[in-house]
């Protein structure tokens, strides 16, 4: 891993007599391109005491492997750097079980939605003060082995997903770590919706309209039942598909409107049967993650591209007669973008090659205009 530059801003204060505080360093943990053109996954150690730094670390290098062994950002990877913010606190999240008393930790996010938000924004800000797109994780550490153990949460601002994570007791595994890590990432970078059942019960006359969850879309669930206006009706491709459809094993590969969602067993529904935002916390926990659904996984590439713009990194050599363009998109790793130039309106014709030669013999002297799109083939 390499270490990034220096500090910035001083980020030091002391709590207490005997002890103060480190001043926060960043790590890259995997880059590949400029922070003001990629999304900037930032994990910040809380509750994590000296002592624990390489534990720190290496909780960072399971969710990072964990994530992008997972479609669709294992595909998208190019599009991602991950940086760790490391940052010693003065207690683990259950020193107040001895003390009776609130643990003493850096941003102050041990209890779930009460950290210091200028205190996160200003830290990143300060030690990666050119990133565009930033999505926070808070690891929260707990030091002991107990039922009620570690949490680990992620966090978009000043919003905040979390789940219950027992990292550190020895029965659980990376798996179940990296499992549940994906489906909050699915949370707080896609706005994606828990479609898992619970116990929760619609009232009389209830619709997803009566449910503003902090003004986030409701990409994968829906109460809507009527076929034409179900939001994702564009993926369900065969009009014999009953809506809603059954629970059964003859739909389960299919695209429909599967009952139980949102933590409702009935009156939310979601595209398909499984989905890696329902099997995390409602199918064996034990076992491996269902993969995202079409829909989700739709949700999270088109917003890739809202915060990754591929035409971004474009040069131009300027000759005496001639010009070169050259264009460097972040290209996915199963399938190669489709680049397409055109000079003054009119496609150069199998010419998909990032770099574009013009002559002035080509076109006539005067004033031109060259375009390039790109187009991402992916299904």
């Amino acid at each position: 891993m390499k270490k990034l530059g220096v500090l910035l801003g001083v980020l030091i204060w002391a709590s207490s007599a005997g002890w103060a505080e480190e001043i926060p360093t960043i790590t890259a943990v995997m880059e590949n391109g400029p922070s003001s053109n990629r999304i900037n996954v930032v994990f910040l150690s809380e509750a994590y005491v000296a002592s624990q730094r390489e534990t720190y670390f290496n909780d960072v290098a399971i969710a990072t492997e964990g994530l992008f062994n997972f479609t669709p950002f294992k595909e998208y990877k190019n599009y991602f750097n991950v940086y760790a913010i490391w940052v010693a606190s003065q207690d683990s999240i259950l020193a107040w079980v001895d003390r009776g008393e609130e643990p003493r930790t850096y941003f102050g996010h041990w209890g779930g939605l009460g950290s210091d938000g200028e205190k996160v924004e200003y830290t990143i800000e300060n030690l990666l003060p050119a990133a565009n797109s930033i999505v926070g994780v808070m690891l929260k550490n707990d030091d002991r082995v107990t039922a009620s153990g570690s949490r680990k949460s992620t966090f978009v601002g000043s919003m905040t997903v979390g789940t219950g994570l027992l990292h550190h007791d020895p029965d659980y595994t990376n798996l179940q770590y990296t499992r549940a890590f994906v489906h909050e990432f699915g949370h707080a970078f896609g706005d994606l919706m828990d479609e898992y059942s619970g116990t929760l019960v619609l009232r009389s006359g209830q619709t997803e309209r009566d449910f503003p969850v902090y003004g986030r879309p409701l990409i994968n669930i829906t109460t809507e039942t009527r076929r034409d206006f179900v939001k994702w009706k564009h993926w369900i491709d065969d009009p014999a598909i009953p809506i809603p459809t059954p629970a059964s094993d003859v739909y389960a590969n299919r695209i429909g409107l599967f009952e139980g969602a949102f933590m409702f067993d009935k009156g939310w529904y979601r595209p398909k049967l499984d989905c890696a935002m329902r099997g995390a916390y409602n199918a064996d926990y034990f076992g491996a993650l269902p993969p995202f659904c079409e829909v989700c996984r739709e949700a999270l590439v088109l917003e890739i591209y809202r915060q990754v713009d591929p035409t971004a990194e474009i040069d131009l050599a300027v000759g005496d007669t001639t010009t070169v363009f050259s264009i460097n998109p972040p290209q996915p790793a199963d399938h190669n973008l489709k680049l397409q130039w055109l000079v003054d309106g009119q496609e150069v014709v199998g010419h998909s090659s990032p770099h574009l030669q013009i002559s002035e013999t080509g076109v006539g002297y005067g004033r031109h205009t060259v375009t390039v799109t790109i187009k991402d083939t992916t299904e």
